[in-house]
């Protein structure tokens, strides 16, 4: 129990090395499953030499193993990688233009006249290229804005 302790005190590794740690304990784990295996395959053929060809095969699982453990205890990679700024800038210009094509077809013109200067705030791609190319947005954003007072 010490020497695995110890083991993984060695290999504790950082932010930047995990992801090559568990790649190296990956590939020398499956290497020593082969080894395992291989050596049980020609024990016919290994005489004396089993014990070694055997122990070396699971020195070298283990070790895989517990370096896979020390990468994934230092770095571990659960959810989808964090959104960018310029990404979620995007998806929100996608979902305001939705949301404006929407009002556009309720006749809510206005609000399609707030999201469409935030949509090209957000992403001027978007807003040329999707925004300005609904016919129902074009319709509200064409016709006059309603006199102040007036409903």
């Amino acid at each position: 129990m010490r020497r695995v302790a110890l083991t993984l005190a060695l290999c504790a590794c950082t932010h930047a090395q995990a992801p090559r740690a568990r790649l190296a304990g990956e590939i020398l784990s499956i290497a020593g499953v082969v080894g395992l295996v291989a050596g049980a395959l020609t024990t016919k053929y290994s005489g004396d030499h089993l014990g070694q060809i055997m122990g070396t095969a699971s020195v070298a699982s283990a070790f895989g193993i517990g370096l896979y453990a020390a990468g994934d205890l230092t770095d571990p990679q659960r959810g989808p990688k964090p959104e960018t700024e310029a990404q979620k800038l995007r998806r929100w210009a996608k979902i305001l233009t939705e949301r404006a094509g929407g009002a556009a077809r309720e006749g809510r013109c206005p609000r399609v006249r707030r999201l469409e200067k935030r949509v090209n705030l957000y992403h001027r791609d978007i807003h040329d290229f999707v925004f300005m190319k609904d016919p129902e947005i074009l319709k509200c954003l064409e016709a006059p804005p309603p006199a102040p007072g007036a409903q």
